[in-house]
């Protein structure tokens, strides 16, 4: 964690602190796209528009504000660059929380449109920490989820949580909602929204062309509304045919059981995809792990219960997987190893190195399925595109010719190329190589390609 973030969540803390008092608080802070964004997001400032529900259906009212306890909050502190937002309770009310106010869980709602900046969807960036739990959503999307025992630092303070809201959002109407639970006394969320003006405090790096996230990164928190995840039929079949090993949860502990999931894929018309990668924040609670493989689009399974076309854990890690452990696994698209059936033992080169990249165009789906000693806490899917109107080089699409083109172009290097038309392969000889590099590198727009 930076020591921006640090900071806030230090001084939350100390602003928070006593007895059984809750903590509740998220900070929201938008990373500007260019230096001359614009000013504080006022639409986003918590108690500015924002409803609470004791139920999340009905019974809304404005969300109380200011806390009556000055002393503990606004915190002058929680933020560097000034507080913008009153502070919000859930409580139901009337009247105000107090120290004899019994546990309770409340929702808050807000509803707001979102312009373009500078022809593009501005990043928005949220700083989350709660006593007891809190769950984020937009648009009906699960962004994250935040447990305080999951995020204690060292010292002993709540660590805030930056979450990147912007794949979740959309030009035009947006709606942000709350779930606060807390077990102890004051009830209150705090909320607050700014620019960054400077590049140097970007607290997330912004998004690729699309994210999908599956999960809530609550480091295998159990039992939560996003850890029920969508299955395409295939994925449905696979799991039928895997008896009597039964289907599980994420976020649930795999021994001798499947895993399964599906990411939608949607792109612009007329765009062309560049990259892809699945991030899975795994743990591998199996009694024989070193063996464990992933099945996709591609995969099927015989009458026999044989998996064929699969991807082992071991070629995507680049060592065997050790029982117990707790892994980020990165699987690139552009270049994925092969094996053409599951082995006991997992041994030597897998079969081949295919660029599935065509599969997400023809199925418009990433299907995941993590068998058989996989727990499994969120898969995230990246995927990067490109249009006809891009410039020559321009890989991602954002008006330059730069590193992180060649760095696209290097996921997919010594792989075929997507098709005839494939803006990676420069010489059209229907393959990704060192003469593509060469060609990308000689049309940047800065010296050194910076």
């Amino acid at each position: 964690m930076n020591n921006f973030v640090r900071r806030i969540a230090m001084a939350c803390a100390r602003g928070c602190r006593g007895g059984a008092t809750a903590l509740a608080a998220a900070s929201l802070l938008m990373a500007a796209h260019t230096a001359d964004a614009a000013g504080p997001r006022t639409e986003l400032l918590s108690g500015n528009g924002w409803q609470a529900s004791p139920n999340g259906v009905n019974g809304w009212i404005p969300a109380y504000a200011p806390y009556p306890n000055p002393v503990t909050m606004p915190n002058p502190f929680l933020n560097e660059f000034g507080i913008h937002a009153d502070l919000m309770w859930y409580w139901p009310g009337p009247g105000t929380p107090t120290a004899s106010s019994p546990p309770s869980t409340a929702y808050f709602r807000h509803q707001f449109r979102l312009e373009a900046e500078n022809g593009v969807k501005p990043q928005i960036v949220a700083l989350m920490a709660a006593d007891d739990e809190m769950t984020l959503i937009v648009n009906g999307i699960t962004v994250a989820s935040y447990r305080l025992a999951d995020h204690i630092m060292p010292n002993g303070q709540p660590e805030a949580l930056a979450v990147d809201m912007t794949q979740a959002l959309r030009i035009g109407d947006n709606q942000i909602d709350i779930r606060a639970t807390d077990n102890g006394i004051y009830h209150w969320v705090f909320f607050d929204s700014y620019n960054i003006f400077r590049p140097t405090e970007v607290l997330v790096p912004r998004a690729p062309g699309q994210i999908s996230l599956i999960g809530d990164k609550d480091d295998f928190h159990p039992d939560d509304p996003a850890d029920t995840a969508p299955k395409s039929q295939h994925v449905l079949d696979l799991q039928d045919k895997l008896l009597p090993t039964p289907a599980i949860d994420l976020d649930q502990p795999a021994v001798n059981q499947s895993v399964g999931l599906t990411h939608d894929v949607s792109v612009p018309e007329g765009a062309t995809i560049t990259s892809a990668s699945v991030k899975l924040h795994i743990r591998m609670t199996g009694d024989v792990v070193d063996n464990d493989v992933l099945l996709f689009n591609q995969s099927t399974i015989t009458n026999e219960g044989l998996s064929t076309r699969v991807i082992a854990l071991h070629d995507l890690l680049g060592f065997p997987p050790q029982a117990g452990a707790t892994y980020d696994l990165i699987w690139n698209l552009a270049k994925t190893p092969l094996r053409n059936v599951a082995s006991p033992i997992v041994t030597g080169q897998p079969d081949q190195v295919v660029n599935l990249l065509p599969m997400l165009v023809s199925d418009q789906r990433v299907d995941v399925l993590l068998a058989d000693g996989t727990m499994v806490d969120y898969s995230e899917l990246s995927v990067t595109y490109t249009s006809v109107s891009a410039a020559p080089g321009d890989l991602n699409n954002d008006g330059a010719v730069d590193r992180a083109d060649v760095s696209i172009l290097l996921l997919g290097l010594n792989t075929l190329a997507s098709g005839p038309n494939d803006p990676r392969d420069f010489d059209r000889d229907g393959r990704i190589t060192a003469l593509d590099v060469r060609k990308l590198v000689a049309g940047c727009s800065h010296p050194l390609c910076n």
